[in-house]
């Protein structure tokens, strides 16, 4: 048995957004696509935060019976969703997420687009088909800044694999740090 490799995702380095990869994010031509993936703004106190819930089971029971003889999955009650806020209003981060720079707080924007989340241990974690939805939150105050809320659904490619913990990818056309 060979020894299995460390995958840690610790610390969000950058987040990386390209087309959506229709053969998935180890598909034929996937790897060589998200190196030309764009960088994005980072996101507000750093972080992504994953929503991937369980599907719902429904037992059977026999009477005065305490366990189930047999158990269901709904395959189609699991979800996998990501969150995150962004504060910075640059006119690029503006047009990503709203398609505009005139965005007006309470009006819901959705793209779709596939996204690289990159840890600072040298892995990422990719999504060949995310869909977001972004809108203007909060107050402008001294502890609490107007900001972009983001929700994306993972949505299955064509073919292939949904989403993947990957290598982080040597991106072209920008600095390495």
């Amino acid at each position: 048995m060979s020894a299995a490799t460390e995958r840690q995702l610790v610390g969000l380095k950058s987040i990386h957004v390209g087309n959506v990869l229709t053969t998935g994010v180890k598909g034929e031509g996937a790897a060589d696509a998200m190196k030309a993936f764009t960088r994005i703004t980072q996101p507000y106190q750093g972080g992504v935060s994953t929503n991937f819930a369980m599907p719902s089971t429904t037992e059977f029971f026999r009477e005065d019976q305490v366990s189930p003889f047999w158990s269901a999955v709904d395959t189609s009650s699991a979800t996998k969703k990501l969150t995150w806020e962004v504060a910075d209003f640059d006119d690029e981060t503006l047009e990503f997420y709203f398609g505009t720079t005139e965005a007006e707080e309470g009006t819901i924007y959705e793209g779709v687009s596939a996204f690289v989340f990159d840890a600072k241990s040298g892995f990422s974690v990719a999504f060949a088909r995310l869909k977001f939805v972004a809108t203007l939150i909060g107050t402008m105050s001294a502890s609490e800044p107007l900001r972009i809320s983001v929700e994306a659904t993972v949505l299955a490619p064509t073919s292939g694999k949904p989403w993947w913990i990957i290598p982080t990818p040597a991106y072209t056309g920008e600095a390495t740090e």
